[in-house]
């Protein structure tokens, strides 16, 4: 819905009058005046009101000159706790007037005579236009109402002392001179908040409002700003919504010129390619390498100047960095690496570029990454996982519930379920709930089968959003407008408020810390609860690969790698006194003649030694087996748990013998025969039927 420009509209002055502030008729005010619904005395008061200030400023540019204080006026003998007093040698009848002049201006303000400065306007405390606007036959009262309502709406509460939309709605009016709300634009919300973000710039400001209370107000006007502006967002007003913080500048990578322009070249043509969270891991990591030379190696001007010395000491320093903020803390080896990654990258990128001032050929390469930890995906134990659940299920803020139940029964990444469309949910063939991820990390939709309390859980929150009013969000990776499932208060929302805050309530009721006091379960354990789960069960990596949204097997081999009951159990089969086995090097495991430093490597690498139809226990320092594996290898053994394997595999063989025979093929018949002959004995020692058992 969008707010019709008002009948009056068409009698204000020309738009180029706005930029020039004028007086109005007397009698037009008068008029006005006469019209108010008050008793005489107070017309009179009015009347006088106006004639005083236009005898005092015929010239409103004069007005305008006056510092801060002045025109903002003082009412003599008042107290006001949330402004300051003007100075005693001010003139008390010039702040009389002015004090008393705030009705007349309001009315030139929306009659669109003047244009009101920021530094009047914030300072100015009280305002109450609405009686202007109403006799004006201006709906700003109803627009103001109207907005708000669709805030408390989005689930804002409403506050008395902090909710105020018609304070940010009725100075941009003032600001712009212009009461027709549709001329509004998100820049103008943008240029209100810039104000407020900087007022201590404002001449004067900080003398009326004092300078101990300026951050408090901040905050204030802050707040009420932003809603303000989420509010004409959301109604159709403005084109978007305000930005949630907007950032200080960056500072310089280098001190020296011409190597903080490589780096802003790279910066720039990275940045065409990159996420903007990827490029800010970039930037510092350039910025460390900034720092280290302006510091170690003060003497160069410009990177072509470094060798690979330079770039080995950089790589020592990286190892006894401090974070920036935390001097005391170092920072982790992950984020060392990274740093030295960004280098590394920057160097081989300008190589290939062939840019100048830099080397012609990169000074460190992949291979003086230094290795880090491969830490093993910390699953959820089942003891605490039922309590926790258990937790989730019970909370009250129905964003925070299908969230966390989401992360549980999807995998799904924190930012790709914060980002859920309204429509995400849908189902398969046979009723399985199918839930559509947006791009995330690996910037892929996908789709995956859901659990039916997740479900619910997404059903049930669509149906509160269905009855919401708002707009589409811009998509930066989409391109378009988006009705994004997790809408709080009219913004997406965070991922601290979805999962971080509950789960560490949850954690401190139920005592689930770590060994320093802190949440031991982060979202991120979910994802490898589902994945480990998977792979316990059975599940085939492209699965695990599919549900959790990864780019390589080797990244969800790494679940089936965990699943200590399943490796426990064949590792059992295999090496436990009595376990049946089959194969050449059956005997010297029944035997006991394994030498201590082969089963030391077995018991860590077990998991390795797998193969098609059983396992070989041939260690790294044997070499590769390029041998036929069921014939020759004496390394090969099998269990009973490859059984089926072997029947199927022997089945094959028998029909390749029927094959051959047919074609008269004596050498293949022969090699076939000797497989076959080979699959029967495992399975003789095995005691296991050579075909599948019937009936």
């Amino acid at each position: 819905m969008s707010v019709n420009a008002p009948q009056w509209a068409a009698s204000t002055p020309a738009a180029s009058a706005r930029w020039l502030p004028q007086h109005c008729p007397e009698a037009e005010y008068a008029a006005f005046i006469a019209a108010l619904p008050m008793s005489n005395g107070w017309r009179r008061k009015h009347a006088q009101f106006h004639l005083r200030f236009r005898r005092t400023y015929p010239d409103l540019h004069t007005w305008f000159a006056e510092p801060l204080r002045i025109r903002l006026g003082w009412r003599n003998g008042e107290g006001q706790n949330r402004r300051c007093a003007p100075e005693p040698a001010s003139d008390p009848a010039t702040a009389w007037i002015n004090f008393n002049a705030r009705h007349y201006l309001t009315y030139l303000a929306l009659t669109g005579r003047m244009r009101m400065d920021w530094g009047w306007l914030l300072g100015i405390g009280v305002l109450k236009p609405f009686l202007v606007a109403d006799h004006l036959g201006l709906p700003l009262r109803e627009h103001s109402e109207r907005l708000r309502d669709g805030l408390l709406a989005l689930g804002h509460i409403r506050d008395d002392e902090g909710f105020r939309v018609p304070w940010g709605l009725i100075r941009l009016v003032m600001h712009r001179g212009d009461p027709d709300l549709n001329t509004l634009v998100g820049d103008d919300v943008e240029t209100m908040r810039h104000a407020i973000r900087h007022c201590e710039r404002i001449p004067g400001l900080l003398q009326v409002i004092g300078e101990d209370r300026c951050p408090t107000l901040k905050l204030s006007w802050a707040t009420n700003a932003f809603r303000t502006g989420l509010a004409l967002f959301h109604t159709g007003i403005t084109d978007r919504p305000p930005s949630r913080e907007t950032a200080s500048p960056p500072p310089r990578l280098c001190s020296k010129p011409r190597i903080d322009a490589v780096f802003e070249r790279f910066l720039a043509e990275r940045a065409l390619v990159l996420r903007p969270e990827s490029m800010s891991s970039t930037r510092g990591g350039l910025r460390r390498f900034g720092l280290w030379l302006d510091t170690e190696r003060p003497q160069i001007d410009s990177l072509d100047q470094l060798n690979r010395a330079d770039l080995v000491a950089f790589m020592e320093s990286v190892h006894r960095l401090r974070k920036i903020k935390y001097p005391d803390e170092p920072l982790s080896r992950a984020y060392r690496a990274g740093i030295i990654s960004t280098v590394a990258v920057f160097f081989r990128h300008a190589a290939v570029a062939e840019w100048d001032d830099v080397p012609a050929r990169p000074l460190i390469t992949h291979a003086d990454m230094p290795r880090v930890v491969e830490r093993v995906p910390r699953f959820i134990p089942e003891d605490q996982l039922g309590p926790v659940m258990d937790q989730v299920r019970s909370l009250d803020c129905p964003l925070q519930r299908c969230a966390l139940l989401v992360a549980r029964w999807s995998g799904a990444r924190r930012t790709e379920i914060r980002k859920l469309h309204l429509d995400c949910l849908d189902t398969y063939p046979d009723g399985t709930p199918r839930l559509r991820l947006a791009a995330g990390k690996a910037l892929k939709e996908r789709t995956v089968p859901l659990h039916e309390e997740a479900a619910d859980a997404i059903r049930t929150l669509a149906a509160l959003r269905q009855m919401q009013y708002d707009r589409g969000i811009h998509d930066s990776d989409l391109g378009r407008p988006v009705r994004y499932l997790f809408l709080r208060n009219g913004g997406l929302a965070g991922p601290d408020y979805l999962f971080a805050n509950p789960l560490r309530a949850i954690c401190q009721g139920l005592g689930i810390l770590n060994g320093v006091g802190k949440p031991a379960i982060h979202p991120h354990r979910f994802r490898h609860t589902l994945g480990t789960q998977l792979a316990e069960k059975g599940a085939r990596v492209q699965t695990i690969m599919k549900v959790l949204g990864h780019k390589s097997p080797g990244m969800s081999m790494t679940y089936t790698h965990i699943s200590d009951p399943t490796v426990l159990a064949d590792y059992q089969a295999v090496l436990k006194p009595g376990a049946v086995i089959a194969g050449p090097l059956a005997d010297t495991l029944r035997s006991g003649q394994l030498d201590q430093d082969a089963l030391d490597w077995l018991k860590t690498n077990f998991y390795k030694t797998e193969l098609e139809l059983g396992r070989c226990l041939r260690l790294p320092q044997e070499g590769p087996c390029e041998c036929d594996l069921y014939l020759t290898c004496a390394k090969f053994i099998t269990t009973p748990q490859y059984a089926p394997r072997l029947r199927e595999r022997l089945c094959t063989e028998r029909q390749l013998i029927t094959d051959a025979r047919d074609r008269g093929w004596e050498r293949e018949i022969e090699r076939h025969q000797r497989i076959a002959d080979r699959i029967t004995g495992l399975l003789d020692d095995l005691g296991e039927l050579h075909d599948e058992p019937t009936g």
